[in-house]
């Protein structure tokens, strides 16, 4: 970053709103996101969100331990898997 010199007259600093917008602009992009993880929860249906969580919240890496835990084919994991994560991309770009 470089260094501007103050206003001798006033002591104001261009550099200071700029740096305000631009932490303002990261702050804003952190609240779509919020913002598009509860409409996910709305508007995802049930187990979506259950799988969903599994493998990104609870962190289970292998879609044959989902499907076990929740008793269906890896397929329909991957399915419920995909929709869900089209659904969540869907509203981030809606914001």
């Amino acid at each position: 970053m470089e260094y501007t010199e103050p206003c001798p007259m006033c002591g104001r600093y261009d550099g200071d709103l700029k740096e305000k917008w631009e932490k303002r602009e990261k702050e804003i992009s952190q609240i779509n996101l919020i913002l598009a993880g509860i409409h996910f929860a709305d508007k995802s249906t049930k187990r979506q969100l259950e799988i969903f969580m599994a493998k990104y919240y609870h962190g289970r890496e292998s879609l044959a331990q989902i499907a076990d835990d929740f008793n269906i084919s890896k397929i329909t994991v991957k399915e419920h898997l995909d929709n869900a994560i089209d659904l969540l991309s869907d509203l981030i770009k809606s914001l």
